[in-house]
């Protein structure tokens, strides 16, 4: 006879499965074709709307609130604040710089483990440097590893939960921004698929750089408003008619004109363009010149790296100004990646069970050339014995042995005579 209470037992039974071991629930989503919280958020379309000061003003007001902050006046701010190309780039260098640094996995001898290097030489975790340095920027992050490659059993990619999207305070990803019903990340099953970069309640720079971008798109906005009112010159009609109708006709035709680049007239009409005198709009320029300092040296600590007048000595003093910056970026990154993406990695999967006793570092080994190379090559072998093989993989040249003999120079005949006859 069939047991009325198996299903019962069953459902029981793959609840404690699923709290003991987690990386079943991960199994059990990718099964289903990954159902992320990510997935199921209600994202809607996105518009690029106007930022002034008030709105910067209102959104830091709703991402502060002490009982239910609401960030996605400020998420809106960031994303139009991101459309200037200067502050996009030095961003990018800050990022970037960290990214093309070299990297080791060490067991705690401090020994390295290329194998373990390569399973982080992936796309998912050029992703993950880049959101953990955004942080810096845009304020607490929250990223998200779900997606597991089921044939390989490594992470597939990692995503991003958008910040209107997460209740940092309450620990909450909600399904609809300023919801207060959600799923809990800080506890529980999704404990170890996400990882909170920053406090909950940090904002990131861009809050405080945001008058000074907002002031530099309203100096783009003016000149472009001076440029069609004085970039081109104006056009002068003079008519001897009187009446409505040729009156509205001509100035419908004025209106037209600089699409058309021609004018018909009658009798008397005359059209005459005057001088282009667009006086001097080098203000704009310095606007724009100023507000790009300000935004360098908040970002890389100066504005000779970005200057293209910059001499070579002061772009040198501000790359150590910058360097500093950068080796904060690699210290926050490495600290996170130890602390917390090593440990959820072991519970996710287990292809990254070997991590276990093993750290993130940073490889500061510094890089020599093969002129360098050879150069010292030539001073040491002069007195010491050196590794051919070594040699041959610093310089890229392959070494087959070492020559008998070794030719030694002599002098001329000529230079000899000489030399005898000045010792005289």
């Amino acid at each position: 006879m069939k047991n009325p209470f198996l299903p019962l037992y069953r459902a029981i039974e793959k609840k404690i499965i699923l709290r003991a071991d987690p990386r079943l629930l991960n199994a059990v989503a990718v099964a289903k074709n990954g159902n992320a919280p990510s997935s199921q958020l209600n994202y809607e379309a996105e518009t690029m709307q106007r930022q002034t000061l008030k709105e910067w003003t209102q959104a830091i007001m709703l991402a502060t609130d002490p009982e239910n902050p609401d960030k996605t006046a400020l998420h809106a701010l960031y994303k139009n604040l991101m459309l200037d190309n200067h502050l996009a780039s030095i961003i990018d260098s800050r990022i970037l710089f960290c990214q093309r640094s070299p990297f080791k996995i060490v067991n705690e001898n401090g020994d390295e483990n290329e194998d373990l290097s390569w399973l982080f030489e992936r796309t998912w975790f050029e992703e993950f440097v880049r959101l953990v340095l955004m942080k810096r920027f845009e304020g607490a992050k929250l990223i998200e590893l779900f997606d597991i490659n089921p044939e390989t059993q490594e992470l597939a990619e990692v995503d991003e939960i958008p910040m209107p999207f997460f209740n940092a305070s309450k620990g909450l990803i909600t399904k609809t921004p300023g919801d207060n019903k959600g799923w809990p990340y800080k506890e529980g099953a999704l404990k170890q698929f996400y990882i909170q970069v920053g406090k909950d309640n940090e904002l990131g720079m861009l809050a405080q750089m945001a008058p000074i971008i907002l002031a530099k798109k309203l100096g783009f906005g003016s000149w472009l408003d001076y440029v069609e009112k004085y970039g081109v010159p104006a056009l002068f009609i003079t008519t001897d008619r009187e009446d409505d109708t040729r009156l509205k006709e001509l100035f419908e035709a004025a209106s037209n004109f600089k699409g058309n680049g021609f004018m018909v007239g009658r009798g008397q009409e005359k059209f005459e363009i005057g001088k282009a005198d667009g006086g001097n709009p080098d203000n704009f320029d310095k606007l724009i010149e100023r507000a790009n300092g300000e935004m360098a040296k908040r970002i890389l600590g100066g504005a000779g790296l970005t200057d293209e007048k910059a001499f070579v000595g002061s772009s040198e003093i501000q790359f150590r100004l910058a360097k500093d910056r950068f080796e904060s970026d690699k210290l926050l990154v490495k600290n996170i990646i130890n602390e917390q993406l090593f440990p959820r990695l072991i519970k996710i999967s287990p292809a990254y069970g070997v991590l276990q006793g093993h750290y993130f570092d940073w490889d500061n080994t510094e890089s020599q050339t093969p002129k360098e190379v050879a150069d010292l090559v030539n001073i040491l072998g002069q007195q010491f014995e050196l590794d051919p093989e070594e040699i041959s993989q610093k310089t890229g040249f392959t070494i087959l042995g070492q020559k008998s003999a070794r030719a030694v120079p002599t002098e001329p005949a000529d230079a000899i005579k000489k030399k005898s006859l000045s010792e005289k």
